[in-house]
């Protein structure tokens, strides 16, 4: 696959970690995500991945503590889904083949949390399918120059609801600990970072004054913005000094929750009712050739303005978000 002028320039330009502040700590044997300049950062996997372009958080944090690397993030989640069972309808096209049309630099991978059903009878098979998945990753060039840098993220916790009287979260949390550390054991194995974010989440949700999910499972705003932090932090991606809140903060995210709207109709047509104003035979082509570019352009247009908005917020230390889980000089905005 070829690959742009702009896109070679920015591999041989950027290839310096982040910089600037000083960034978690993190164990001498986790590998730590590595970002550069222009990167495509690509969401993968389950709800816990999905239902982040509800709100946000993660990438506007991310975005307005990197300005200067001009990300770009696309959110390929989807509910249900497993490492071995990804349905999709006619035609769309497996995984890898959006990934190298979007050319993906940074694939996060959302798993566990559909596989933790299977209980501890079912982990020597989630292990072998799990490093197999990431072998199949690294073995590709998505961006057309290099494997993708992965990252692997843990499921989050079971949350204590007072309505949910028939749900056992003690077992379902001792079973989504379990495949947690088969998580964590299979990115050791493989080399990739791995992001637990099961046990930060679960001391946030029984520290929160007010639910973080809306069934014990999924995350509410509040939840989500307290998840962002934990994320970052887990990645390594979090200094000591975070965007507050801020109107330029509040404009940033408003700005990516637009563009991640334009690519929800660019990625997933069968699920909306226009394209750029046009309706979509929902039993028809998946493919809508002038739509889809005419999409691809709102979105970079889309992307310019965040940028621009991302350099102009600046960072300074904000109040502890409700129910956070993360040291104080860890602490996430709440915009």
């Amino acid at each position: 696959m070829s690959i742009t002028p702009v896109r070679r320039a920015r591999w041989l330009a950027a290839c310096v970690l982040l910089a600037a502040a000083p960034l978690a700590a993190q164990p001498a044997s986790t590998p730590r995500l590595e970002l550069r300049a222009g990167d495509r950062i690509v969401l993968v996997g389950n709800t816990l991945a999905d239902r982040q372009q509800y709100f946000n958080n993660f990438e506007t944090l991310l975005l307005a503590l990197y300005p200067q690397l001009d990300l770009s993030m696309r959110n390929m989640g989807r509910s249900a889904d497993t490492i071995t069972l990804q349905p999709r309808p006619l035609n769309f096209g497996e995984t890898p083949t959006h990934l190298a049309q979007y050319e993906a630099d940074v694939v996060l991978l959302f798993f566990g949390a559909n596989e933790s059903f299977e209980g501890e009878a079912g982990l020597p098979q989630f292990e072998k399918d799990l490093e197999d998945y990431l072998r199949g990753h690294l073995a590709r060039k998505y961006n057309g120059v290099e494997a993708p840098r992965l990252a692997l993220v843990s499921p989050i916790a079971h949350e204590k609801l007072e309505r949910l009287v028939h749900v056992d979260v003690a077992g379902r949390n001792r079973e989504l600990a379990r495949y947690t550390d088969a998580m964590r054991r299979v990115a050791a194995k493989v080399g990739v970072p791995f992001a637990d974010v099961f046990t930060p989440m679960l001391k946030a949700m029984g520290e929160a004054r007010a639910p973080l999910t809306i069934n014990g499972m999924h995350l509410n705003e509040e939840g989500d913005k307290v998840f962002a932090v934990a994320l970052l932090t887990a990645l390594g991606l979090a200094p000591e000094q975070l965007p507050a809140s801020s109107k330029g903060y509040t404009d940033l995210r408003a700005l990516i929750n637009e563009k991640n709207r334009l690519f929800f109709l660019r990625y997933r047509p069968l699920n909306a009712e226009y394209v750029v104003g046009r309706r979509v035979d929902p039993f028809g082509s998946v493919s809508f050739p002038p739509e889809m570019k005419r999409l691809d352009e709102l979105i970079a247009q889309q992307e310019k303005r965040i940028w621009k908005q991302a350099r102009s917020i600046k960072p300074a230390t904000p109040p502890r978000p409700t129910g956070s889980a993360v040291s104080p000089d860890q602490q996430g905005a709440q915009p």
